[in-house]
């Protein structure tokens, strides 16, 4: 199992900030003769059970999210993009194929977005790759803003 991410536990508590039950850590992919280990993956839970702290197997809404976390926190900032869309792009084909209801995203801090994703290179990839975002404030262990907005109830 891989490594993980120096940001893991903020984003972790962000998300359960936010509502959302962790219900893997990591979410493993099986495909083929090979696993992938996304970083976590999560359901939205109902307000009393985030109050609670109880994590149980109900889903609020069908919400089901995987999410890949990423720091940002070698020399190349290029180098660190490059490596996280390859990542969500397999992450995101896989799912399609074994858990086509559950939406990938990419976990990253405020700095890193304020960085390079607000950079004309960083508006491509969000916009040409459908790329979705979860911008946390690292320091506050605070979702700072989903992108696209985070994913509500369809009528």
């Amino acid at each position: 199992m891989p490594t993980r991410d120096t940001i893991h536990n903020s984003v972790k508590k962000a998300l359960i900030k936010e509502g959302w039950q962790i219900t893997d850590d990591p979410y493993i992919i099986s495909y083929g003769e090979r696993f992938l280990f996304v970083d976590l993956a999560a359901t939205e839970s109902s307000i009393n059970d985030a109050v609670a702290g109880q994590f149980i197997g109900a889903e609020q809404k069908n919400k089901r999210i995987a999410i890949e976390i990423k720091a940002f926190r070698n020399p190349s900032a290029i180098a660190d993009l490059e490596q996280a869309i390859g990542q969500y792009i397999l992450y995101r084909l896989l799912l399609q194929e074994v858990d086509p209801d559950r939406m990938i995203y990419l976990a990253i801090p405020e700095i890193t977005y304020l960085d390079i994703f607000r950079e004309p290179i960083g508006e491509l990839v969000i916009s040409k790759l459908s790329l979705k975002l979860i911008i946390v404030d690292i320091q506050e262990a605070e979702v700072k803003q989903w992108i696209p907005a985070r994913p509500i109830e369809t009528l």
